[in-house]
């Protein structure tokens, strides 16, 4: 995807994917993960999310190997040229499965914290499609336009979460970490599982975002890809911490939103209070930036394995798809949480991190590498019929303004 002017190619800087990332990273995981993970590591629920970090980078590096064999390529278009052209459409077709379904569970995730904590009365499918309306519009208008959103979502959460641990240091309790790795290093490790899956795995996404980097920041690429991977793991400790901290092992295991009833415990003298919806708004922002970058890498694999000229006529037949498919992905708040801990991660794990290594290794012991442009073509706009027969005519008796050849 080199040539990224047009109504279908855009360009983003190294900067706004490392934000995009990050963003992905904290959409549901944010508000969710933290309690799983607690349920299992305890108190050491913080350590299990250290150790996820090293995992993170990893996974990572899978997928800017594969950008540096195929740069201007996104999943799609590189599988077909390692493994062939049937099969590659055939793997990127469960791939465009697996994004539907993630589509539908974080649809599904935002209704859920609404209905539970916001507007209890109101339908879930009113919710859903209400929210789904303004993703259409998001990712119709693009990936530029995304990734400046998420710059904007980006610095409030980073504000909020500033305020949120200031504001929670006078109930801080270093007593609720004791006794630490009282099972020794067991828990914390069994405590990884569900954050390889949710979001760790999810972050395949990414292979169809790197060919759209300009072309002078992909030397910075990896360099902000690494920060970012620190940053999500710094986020991600930080947050355990202070849930266990402040609500203790219990209150946070049971909790759904567990971020979202810490952020209840603030009253400073009864003036900064009720700041659980600042957490309320960026989280719905991260979880909008989240569903946005899912439907539009699956409407983008789907163009492709088409090869359509757009991925735009895509984008509605698919809400109407997402809406009631995340109406029934799960009964409730509890069987979601069996199925994340249980099932997602190793569906998640095989899209995320199976399939793109063996995509790898096979490029690797074939030499393969391919530089040309995996770019939607452009459209040309179509001349009019009395253009058509103008030129039709030229051709049979010249251009009017051609002058006649001299003896």
């Amino acid at each position: 995807m080199s040539k990224f002017a047009g109504i279908n190619n855009a360009e983003i800087s190294s900067g706004q994917a490392a934000k995009i990332l990050i963003m992905f990273a904290q959409g549901s995981a944010a508000l969710i993960l933290p309690s799983a993970v607690t349920a299992i590591a305890k108190q050491d629920g913080w350590l299990s999310m250290l150790i996820a970090g090293p995992f993170n980078y990893f996974i990572l590096l899978v997928y800017l190997a594969l950008a540096d064999r195929f740069p201007n390529m996104s999943l799609a278009q590189y599988a077909e040229k390692i493994v062939g052209k049937w099969a590659g459409k055939a793997l990127t077709f469960i791939y465009i499965l697996f994004f539907l379904l993630l589509s539908a569970l974080v649809l599904r995730n935002i209704s859920d914290f609404m209905s539970l904590s916001v507007l209890p009365l109101t339908p879930e499918w009113f919710i859903d499609s209400t929210f789904m309306l303004v993703v259409i519009y998001g990712v119709f208008l693009g990936i530029e336009t995304i990734a400046r959103t998420g710059e904007i979502l980006f610095g409030w959460g980073m504000l909020v979460i500033v305020i949120i641990i200031f504001s929670l240091f006078n109930q801080f309790s270093f007593q609720n970490f004791e006794p630490v790795l009282y099972e020794g290093v067991l828990r914390p490790l069994k405590g990884v599982y569900p954050i390889l899956g949710f979001p760790i795995g999810e972050f395949v996404f990414i292979t169809a975002i790197l060919p759209l980097v300009r072309k002078q920041d992909r030397k910075k690429l990896r360099k902000s890809l690494k920060t970012s991977v620190l940053l999500i793991t710094f986020l991600s400790v930080l947050i355990t911490v202070f849930l266990v901290g402040v609500m203790g092992v219990d209150e946070t295991s049971r909790s759904p939103f567990a971020v979202y009833d810490m952020a209840k415990n603030i009253n400073i003298e009864e003036i900064l209070v009720r700041v659980e919806i600042l957490v309320a708004m960026v989280w719905i922002g991260t979880v909008f930036m989240k569903l946005a970058l899912c439907v539009y890498v699956l409407a983008v694999l789907t163009a492709q394995m088409l090869n359509l000229s757009t991925y735009r006529t895509l984008i509605v037949p698919y809400a109407f798809i997402i809406v009631p498919l995340s109406l029934i992905a799960y009964r409730n708040v509890a069987h979601s949480r069996v199925f994340a801990m249980g099932v997602w991660t190793v569906y998640s794990l095989f899209h995320g991190f199976l399939l793109p290594f063996l995509l790898l290794m096979i490029a690797m012991i074939r030499k393969q590498r391919d530089s040309s442009d995996g770019g939607f073509p452009e459209i040309k706009p179509q001349k009019s019929q009395d253009a058509q027969q103008t030129d039709m005519t030229n051709e049979k008796i010249g251009t009017p303004d051609q002058e006649p050849a001299k003896a």
